[in-house]
This record gives structure tokens, sequence and C-alpha cells, in this order.
């Protein structure tokens, strides 16, 4: 709907990169709020979302190149200029957890307390993103005869997939889902504990266990989307 905040000759401010920008600070803040009732070493927490931050553009960055690998076979100088867009969600979200995860452990942080401190953050960072993604017209669903279905601008890829029809404005969806998210993390925040380790008979399964099994999880998903993309767009 509005790709671009601000247009002053070369300088872009573009509404995803804004929206991703503002998930950070308010998460920031808030996982320090956080840190601070947990015991958690302030300046480690900040290391650790800085190194998020940076893996997860980088992540958000590669995953949408993979999708789009034959419009930068022509100009692959462009697959570093992230300021012209192109960031997908869930390349920023794999790539920010595994390399949070493992700084954490690096830094001697508890790396499952750490995770309930970055827990709401993360949350409220999604609803920031797809706002971003509804701001920039991507990730849009299909044609809906509901009163609540969108026109995007004729420029857009929306309009150019399917018309001038309404459709489902996906984006906000998931927003309302990460607003969802946030609020039960926040308020049951007080009232979950997540022990450490689990037993399975006379086998113990470590932290590092659970993460290394939910991150190739995670990986092997990305790969069956990428696999699809492909085939789609073949």
């Amino acid at each position: 709907m509005h790709p671009e905040l601000v247009h002053w000759g070369w300088f872009h401010i573009r509404s995803y990169g804004a929206m991703l920008a503002l998930a950070f600070l308010v998460g920031t803040l808030l996982a320090l709020v956080e840190a601070r009732r947990l015991s958690l070493d302030e300046d480690k927490v900040v290391n650790v979302i800085l190194v998020v931050l940076v893996s997860s553009v980088l992540g958000a960055r590669a995953l949408y190149v993979l999708e789009h690998v034959g419009e930068f076979r022509r100009q692959w100088s462009g697959v570093l200029a992230i300021w012209q867009g192109g960031l997908t969600l869930y390349g920023g979200v794999v790539a920010g957890t595994a390399s949070g995860l493992w700084f954490a452990r690096r830094t001697g942080l508890p790396m499952w307390t750490l995770a309930d401190a970055l827990t709401p953050s993360v949350a409220l960072g999604t609803m920031f993103g797809r706002i971003g993604c509804f701001l920039n017209g991507c990730c849009y669903g299909h044609p809906t005869t509901l009163p609540w279905g969108v026109r995007f601008p004729a420029d857009s890829f929306a309009s150019l997939e399917f018309g001038d029809v309404p459709v489902h404005p996906s984006q906000l969806y998931f927003a309302i889902a990460g607003l969802l998210l946030f609020l039960g993390a926040w308020f049951a925040r007080r009232r979950v504990s997540v022990p450490v380790l689990l037993h399975a008979g006379s086998a113990t399964i470590t932290e590092s266990q659970l993460t290394s099994v939910a991150l190739g999880l995670f990986a092997l998903l990305m790969l069956i989307r990428i696999r699809r993309g492909a085939m789609a767009h073949a």
C-alpha cells in the first residue's frame, strides 16, 4: 500500500525496513525488562540481540535470493542490495534463532532462560513485520468477497496477479496472530516455567539436543518451501 515512507532524492525509507527497525527497538526494550527480571547479564543479552539482528537480515535476504535466484543470475551484484527490498521472514527467523542460541551458549547465558526472555519480543516482532508486509504490498492472500477484502494499487504484486479484485489481507491476519501470541507469552511468563532437561526412561535429553532437533525440523520445512517455490516457477 505504501512501500516507501520517505523518498527524497537518493534517500529512501522503506516501510518494511522501518517496521523491522521498530520491531528490534521495541523487542530489545522488552527483552531487557525480562532479562532484569530473570537475573540475566543485560550486556550479554544486548550482544545476543545484535547478533540476531545481523544474522536475521542476512538470513531473510539469503532465503529471498534462493526463492528468486532466476532474477539474480543476470546481476549477482544485486544480491547484497537489501536497501532495494527483498527479505523473506522465515529465513530471518531460522538464521536469527540458530545464531542467537549458538552465541548465547558461547557467552555462557542459559539458552532456555534467554529464550523465555526473548519470546514475547519475537512474537511482537512478527506483528510489526507483517504490518510491514501489508504496507509493502507483499505476502497477500487470495481473492475474496468478504467485506474486509483489500484492493491493492494497480502497480502492486497483488494487482499484477489478480487484477482489480479484493484479496485477503493475510498480512494483517498474521499480525493479529503475532499480537495474540505476544499477549499470551507476556501474561504467562510469570506462571509457566520450562524444564531445561527432559527424561525419557533412562535417557536424558539435553537442551543442546532439543535445539538441534528443532532447528533440523525448521531447516527441513524451509527446504520443502524452497523446493515448492522452485517447482511453481518452473
